[in-house]
């Protein structure tokens, strides 16, 4: 999957136009960044990334948008 594709993903996960993720934004810059959003993310990377070994702690660890990317190239 091609960064694009991730960025739009992580846009209608966001509620965001995809305009607006950039690996170097801040994820606390949006506002439906939330504990929905960490339980969205975790089904977004489970369902579209393969990955159920990522939880909530992990989540809360990650700053940038592009450690969310980093999560999704492993």
């Amino acid at each position: 999957m091609d960064i694009a594709e991730k960025t739009r993903l992580l846009a209608e996960m966001l509620e965001v136009d995809a305009s607006e993720v950039h690996a170097d934004t801040e994820l606390e810059s949006f506002s439906t960044w939330d504990s929905m959003a960490t339980l969205s993310l975790i089904a977004l990377l489970e369902e579209h990334f393969g990955r159920s070994d990522i939880d909530g702690t992990q989540i809360r660890h990650m700053k940038k948008v592009d450690d969310i990317f980093k999560v999704m190239e492993k």
